[in-house]
């Protein structure tokens, strides 16, 4: 039952699945009727989705203080200042989310921030990237997080654009998304990574041992679901109400539904026949701009340098790519 659980906070970045993983501990706390909470995303494709339809939340939770009351486009996750609330048993927190007057600045460290809430709350649960994701989590935050556009307020507008036009010579009256696509990818395989890397402290999971923080891998909730449910389960030290065998078909349809969910493989595929010598082939709608820019950054971290000018078309076989190392 969700009044005997202690006090638990999700605690992740953007795209990395936090509403969801609520969706799945509430269903298995509260005996109610099961309710998918899955809603379009206003960035996403028209076949993605997201978990932020709320209304499967009893009212009567949000009255008692149980979850936050605020559940709209912008308070759906706890402040520092709601997680001291004893009432509150189950909440959602975002990185971007710690705003405390005891703090003297807003910006925390993931590493510090998952210290800070382990030291209000019972138990911290981080739903978060590994290498078999890092893709997936990339996109999702450029696709399915709210925002007005990538380079305007969105995960990309600590890019200083000013660089983008001036290093390779743009006309500044171009849009970013009239640049040349091999612009495009040589500047994002030098920059957003980086970016990502450091936003999610990456690797986190090696810098924190409490006791009472437990990560969850979106590999493991992926495609691990019942295993890593049950460990969350022994985590918190709780019972469920129905069996998570329940929420499989709704699981399904959220894997379903996750466009990106492949970038990892094809991406590693495509690294793994280069060094063994194969030739793999693939589509060019098989991968996207930043699947492209990420490769590239992973053949410069090897000392392989791409022939960019005017590469446009990205090459569909490990043979083909080949031919345009330097």
């Amino acid at each position: 039952m969700i009044l005997d659980m202690p006090r638990t906070t999700i605690l992740f970045r953007g795209g990395q699945y936090g509403m969801y993983l609520q969706w799945i501990l509430y269903t298995l706390l509260v005996d109610q009727p099961i309710k998918a909470p899955f809603l379009r995303s206003k960035n996403s494709p028209k076949t993605e989705s997201t978990s932020h339809n709320m209304s499967y939340i009893n009212p009567d939770h949000i009255k008692q203080g149980i979850l936050i009351p605020n559940y709209d486009d912008v308070n759906i996750h706890a402040s520092a200042r709601q997680l001291r609330n004893k009432n509150l048993k189950l909440s959602t927190m975002i990185y971007w989310g710690w705003n405390d007057p005891f703090l003297e600045d807003e910006y925390v460290a993931f590493a510090n921030q998952i210290k800070l809430v382990s030291e209000i709350v019972d138990r911290v649960i981080i739903p978060y990237v590994d290498h078999s994701t890092y893709l997936l989590s990339v996109h999702n935050l450029l696709y399915k997080t709210n925002h007005n556009g990538i380079y305007k307020d969105g995960p990309l507008k600590h890019l200083t654009l000013e660089d983008l036009y001036t290093g390779w010579n743009v006309d500044q009256k171009t849009a970013v998304r009239d640049i040349p696509r091999w612009i495009l990818r040589e500047h994002h395989s030098m920059n957003i990574f980086n970016y990502f890397n450091d936003d999610w402290d990456w690797p986190v999971s090696t810098k924190i041992f409490k006791r009472n923080c437990h990560f969850v891998f979106l590999s493991d909730l992926f495609y691990n679901f019942l295993s890593t449910i049950e460990s969350i389960r022994q985590f918190l030290d709780i019972e469920w109400v129905r069996d998570p065998a329940e929420l499989l078909p709704y699981h399904k349809i959220n894997i379903a539904n996750q466009q990106h969910k492949k970038q990892d493989i094809i991406a590693t595929q495509i690294l793994q026949s280069i060094n063994d010598g194969t030739n793999f082939t693939w589509n060019s709608n098989d991968i996207t701009l930043y699947t492209e820019a990420y490769i590239q950054r992973a053949l410069q971290d090897q000392g392989i340098l791409l022939q960019c000018n005017e590469l446009n078309n990205f090459p569909t076989s490990t043979n083909a790519l080949i031919e345009v190392f330097e």
